[in-house]
């Protein structure tokens, strides 16, 4: 990873970790079939548009981070946040192995995500949900992942 996260640009450099991240690992997933299952679109906010057409699917998006500010030590400070990765897509099966994909991933390179600037990064929590628009089944799945950014007072 080449980013490094810095105060004054916390937010979407954070973001643009977890994005690269999972764009460069999440890709496919094989289903009962055997079928291949690939992302259509990688994003940060989709459209209404994009959520109409059967062909968007599967979509991957990387939410941006929500932070808060807490004390640390008498010189440093400390950013605590969360961020959400969801994927959105047809197929039952296929969100579930998703979501595993984006949580190994996740796992995997939290070392890497230390060198960046960002510690303490952990999987808090995650959410299922179906929702039909039209003829379209759509069956999302988040994870939400917290961390830490520690930074020098000024």
């Amino acid at each position: 990873m080449a980013i490094s996260v810095a105060k004054n640009t916390i937010i979407e450099n954070i973001w643009k970790i977890f994005y690269d991240r999972v764009k460069a690992d999440v890709s496919t997933v094989s289903i009962t079939g055997p079928h291949n299952i690939t992302i259509q679109n990688y994003v940060a906010a989709y459209s209404d548009k994009m959520l109409s057409e059967k062909s968007n699917y599967p979509i991957l998006v990387v939410d941006s981070p929500s932070i808060s500010s807490d004390y640390f030590t008498g010189s440093k400070d400390k950013f605590e946040g969360t961020i959400d990765v969801e994927i959105y897509t047809n197929q039952s099966e296929a969100a579930d192995k998703f979501l595993s994909a984006i949580m190994d991933s996740i796992e995997t390179y939290r070392n890497d995500m230390r060198k960046s600037g960002i510690s303490m990064v952990d999987l808090d929590s995650t959410e299922n949900d179906m929702v039909e628009r039209g003829r379209l089944k759509i069956h999302m799945r988040r994870a939400r992942f917290s961390f830490e950014y520690h930074y020098t007072k000024t």
